[in-house]
């Protein structure tokens, strides 16, 4: 039993470490297959200031002023920065941008450069590149940051020295700050408010009302809101209390909500006879979405025997916003067949390799015109290699090479190609029997007759062959026959087809044989009369016994006939009586 579990446990441990070293090997082939993206740090960094609300550079700057952090940056064109890399850095821990933020940085032309994300609890920035950096060379552009001073880390009335990440180093900006300002005993009106930081939609407003505490009859306070904004009624607060000289607030009884009445442009509050402070509370909602990197409100508090005051403020100026711009370049391909009109070709189709031997782009297509063009190309050097020709054309993987610079940013190129050719044979056939016909002879002509090649013959084997032809339409027409054939004009007709591939196509033309001619006998001769016919000589008897002619219509051989079958018939009677 005991040896039972130790072979267990040892199989579980021969598992275990299989299974660790099937994980090792996975990461390991993971981590061959997948780049992570680089992250630059600060190293595009070039240069940082800060700047009040009017674009000025300063180094002094008031308690509660908004204050403008602004780089600039640019990628070295040595630097292969590809889509996905970032740039990460941190602001200054006692300057703080007013919300989360995130936006983008664009070229003159809209296009993206990169992302920015901003994070107001830390103050990281990190910037992610588009296809932006690995299409243009020289990119450059700027970040701006609006940002107040962190109250809990920075007093009045002090030198700040702001540590800014520059270039893979840190600059340092020393920074004069004002005084903080105390609540004046005889304020009757005050008004601020912010973007929500994480919602910079969502403005909050404040309204602080005779912090001085005098007597002000029939006290009515009026709300203004600026343009970019609509007011949520519902959200409006209003309490008297007490304010410390921190602006702390101790809240007493509410305003009855119905003395709060809304209008057409904001709100007014009936406070009667106030003698006392007022805290009043509200929000509204933008209508750009946070886009404004401010917004404003008025207001304005009435009375009987009171100097009315007005009192006009903005948000703190918030946001970010960048850019940036690259340069780059672009090439046009013309393709054309190899012959004295340069006739453009469509369907050549090429892919794009850089210096360093990654193809950038494939499929590239010539158009109708003949024409490809590739833009948005960075600086470098580059080669066109065709991977398909056009169709009925020789493929020529040469590469056409090009340089893109400062000084080279539109380039014009030209490609040739040669056409693919086929050939044909011709057999020669007598008509009846197949067999193959020497001698023949024929002209090869284009579609309309006319004549390309003459004194084609068939050889021994009634073949003629014909190479080198062009994609088209063409004939063969005899123009002598063979010995003992008859001529025959009829066009043998072709197509030379051909699919980026070389081929051969074989015809056949029939001829029928002469007909043989008849053997015609000569004329009879006719025998000549003689000149001078002779008299026949008179016969006579040498015995002197008289013959008898046979009369006129006496037959000898008649008469002969008669007497062979008198003596049969009398032979036969004389057998027939010897028999009985």
């Amino acid at each position: 039993m005991k040896e039972r579990t130790k072979m267990k446990n040892s199989l579980k441990k021969v598992g275990l470490a299989f299974l660790s070293v099937i994980l090792l090997v996975n990461v390991i082939f993971q981590t061959n297959f997948v780049k992570a993206a680089t992250d630059y740090g600060s190293d595009f960094l070039q240069s940082v200031e800060l700047l009040d609300g009017d674009g000025n550079p300063k180094t002094e700057f008031g308690y509660y002023d908004s204050i403008q952090i602004h780089y600039t940056w640019a990628i070295p064109n040595s630097t292969s920065v590809k889509e996905g890399d970032t740039m990460q850095f941190v602001l200054p821990q006692e300057l703080k941008i007013v919300t989360d933020l995130s936006f983008d940085l664009k070229d003159h032309n809209g296009n993206t450069v990169g992302n920015v994300v901003a994070t107001k609890s830390t103050g990281k920035v990190v910037i992610t590149f588009t296809d932006f950096v690995e299409k243009n060379s020289d990119i450059s552009g700027y970040l701006d940051f609006w940002s107040n001073w962190d109250k809990s880390l920075v007093d009045g009335n002090e030198k700040v020295s702001l540590d800014f990440p520059v270039n893979g180093k840190v600059d340092t900006i020393t920074v004069d700050v004002g005084s903080e300002n105390q609540i004046s005993p005889d304020e009757t009106l005050y008004k601020y408010g912010w973007a929500n930081a994480k919602d910079p939609s969502v403005i909050q407003w404040v309204v602080r009302l005779n912090y001085a505490k005098i007597d002000i009859q029939n006290a009515v306070y009026e709300d203004f809101v600026g343009p970019n904004q609509v007011i949520d009624f519902n959200s409006i607060k209003a309490f008297h209390g007490e304010f410390d000289p921190n602006d702390n607030f101790t809240p007493g009884v509410a305003v009855p909500s119905s003395d709060i009445i809304q209008t057409a442009n904001g709100f007014k509050i009936n406070l009667g006879h106030l003698t006392d402070s007022v805290k009043v509370s509200y929000y509204t909602n933008s209508t750009d979405n946070g886009a404004s990197p401010s917004y404003i409100n008025k207001g304005e508090l009435t009375g009987d025997n009171y100097q009315s005051q007005q009192i006009e403020v903005n948000t703190p100026t918030s946001g970010g916003s960048g850019g940036g711009e690259g340069i780059n370049g672009s090439v046009e391909l013309t393709k054309t067949d190899n012959s004295d009109q340069k006739n453009p070709l469509e369907g050549a189709e090429f892919k794009l390799v850089n210096s360093a031997g990654t193809t950038i782009q494939e499929g590239i297509k010539t158009g109708t015109d003949g024409k490809l063009t590739i833009s948005s190309l960075k600086y470098d050097t580059y080669k066109l290699i065709e991977t398909k020709a056009p169709a009925g054309y020789i493929l020529d993987t040469k590469p056409v090479e090009f340089t893109i610079d400062n000084e080279h940013q539109s380039l014009f190129v030209s490609k040739e190609n040669a056409p693919m050719k086929g050939s044909v044979s011709l057999v020669k056939i007598d008509s009846e029997t197949k067999e193959k016909l020497a001698g023949a002879e024929f002209e090869l002509q284009d579609e309309n007759g006319e004549t390309l090649r003459t004194n084609l013959k068939t050889n021994e084997d009634g073949m003629l062959y014909v190479d080198d032809l062009l994609p088209g339409n063409y004939q063969f027409v005899e123009t002598k026959s063979p010995a003992g054939y008859i001529l025959d004009t009829t066009p043998v007709k072709f197509e030379i087809e051909i699919d980026n591939k070389q081929i051969g196509l074989l015809v056949t033309k029939e001829n029928t044989k002469k007909p043989e001619t008849p053997n015609i006998p000569d004329e009879p001769t006719i025998p000549k009369a003689p000149s001078n016919p002779k008299k026949p000589d008179t016969i006579v008897s040498s015995s002197n016994h008289s013959q008898t002619l046979p009369k006129t219509g006496d037959s000898p051989l008649i008469n002969g006939l008669g007497l062979l079958l008198v003596a049969i018939s009398t032979g036969g009677l004389l057998i027939f009586r010897r028999k009985q």
